[in-house]
């Protein structure tokens, strides 16, 4: 807060001593052209300290020059003492005002809007401050008064009052957006920390969501492996060689199904760093080649701005789609395709395999397609809807239909 202040103080110098400039140049004109009105209440009421008429000028000069020099160095005297911002120059004017009588209402008037500015910024309790130099003015208006006589003092006064008025207009303006632009770093502050532990909870389900997955894969896969060899080896030391190769034939292909499933599970894991969907898929179709040798030409047009946990959600559907393909539908060629109709996306797993008969529910158990369950699952999660097409010998297509709104899901 308080750089900041500083900030804005050095900032508002240059307009203030432009100002003061303009002042002095009023300040001046008031002086000379009048000076026979000034010789004649010079006899009725003279000024504090007599000023020769030709050296009157020269005195504005200094004075103004020196409530410039103030005003330049106020950020400087605010870091050494905060009364000096506004101290400083309003005992130059208390000076100068013995000597420049009669060119006192510009100089006052005009200094007065500066040093309550400057009060607004640099001080927190700015109303007393305001009301301390409101009151130091209104004396020095007096002694004015005292001076020029009633007539010209009200007059300056009517100017005081509706610069007074101008002013305190622009501090409850100027106060407004203090308080708006505190509530709007506040604000800004509470949704840092929402938005910290958002992130702590997102990293935190992560983190379960990679051990569930490691769990159901590669440590059950490894810890059935170590069950297998450990019989394979009970039956060698009883002789029995045959029911050993077995049993090792046996832990060999829980081996690699166990090594596939870790394969895509970990390329699950790197895709959810991807903003992309094209990339995401490509990553799962990379993978699926890998294990399976499936083949997935991916062809995606128009697609919607998903959120990341829909990206998710949609590669993980297609992820399990394409497993299905490679398991079960006896091919080496897939497809993925995407279009966007009318805010409503559809994505589409097409194999030209065995296929199945949809309503075989024993045909269905048989050949492990159950697992489609998952795939309605997270369907239903996005607002969508899955749709199997398959027959037997004419492949399977496997549609998602889904709204093309983006949303974050729950975790």
């Amino acid at each position: 807060m308080r750089n900041r202040r500083l900030k804005n103080l050095r900032n508002i110098r240059g307009p203030f001593i432009i100002w003061m400039i303009m002042l002095g140049f009023m300040a001046i004109y008031v002086v000379n052209s009048i000076p026979q009105l000034s010789d004649m209440r010079e006899r009725f009421a003279p000024e504090f300290v007599s000023v020769n008429q030709s050296f009157r000028p020269l005195l504005i000069i200094m004075a103004v020059a020196s409530i410039i020099l103030s005003i330049w160095f106020g950020p400087w005297l605010y870091q050494r003492h905060h009364w000096l911002l506004t101290g400083c120059p309003i005992m130059l004017i208390f000076i100068y005002a013995g000597f420049l009588s009669r060119s006192m209402p510009v100089i006052m008037v005009g200094t007065y809007p500066v040093l309550m500015i400057e009060t607004m910024i640099g001080y927190h309790y700015s109303r007393r401050v305001m009301t301390c130099l409101t009151v130091a003015y209104l004396s020095m208006w007096v002694g004015y008064t005292a001076i020029v006589g009633w007539v010209q003092g009200i007059i300056v006064l009517s100017s005081f009052i509706f610069l007074m008025a101008i002013v305190f207009y622009y501090w409850r303006f100027y106060q407004h957006q203090v308080q708006e632009r505190e509530r709007v770093e506040n604000l800004y502050t509470e949704l840092q920390l929402a938005y910290k532990q958002v992130e702590a909870s997102t990293v935190r389900a992560e983190r379960q969501r990679v051990a569930r997955e490691l769990h159901d894969t590669l440590t059950q896969g490894l810890a059935g492996v170590v069950m297998q060899l450990e019989a394979a080896k009970s039956f060698l030391d009883q002789g029995n060689a045959d029911r050993a190769e077995e049993i090792i034939n046996t832990s060999m292909t829980t081996a690699r199904t166990a090594l596939h499933e870790s394969r895509i599970t970990l390329t699950d894991l790197r895709s959810t760093t991807e903003e992309s969907l094209p990339v995401r898929l490509q990553l799962v179709a990379d993978a699926i080649h890998k294990n399976y040798q499936v083949t997935t030409t991916i062809q995606l047009n128009d697609i919607p701005d998903y959120s990341p946990s829909q990206l998710t959600e949609i590669t993980r559907i297609v992820t399990e789609a394409l497993t299905n393909v490679a398991k079960h539908a006896q091919t080496d060629q897939a497809i993925i395709s995407g279009s966007l109709t009318d805010d409503i996306f559809k994505l589409k797993i097409i194999d030209f395999g065995t296929g199945f008969n949809t309503h075989d529910k024993k045909a269905l158990k048989k050949t492990g397609h159950y697992g489609l369950q998952g795939i309605y699952e997270r369907a239903d999660r996005l607002n969508g809807v899955i749709t199997v097409i398959s027959a037997v010998d004419e492949g399977t297509t496997v549609t998602l239909t889904l709204p093309a709104d983006r949303k974050e899901l729950a975790e």
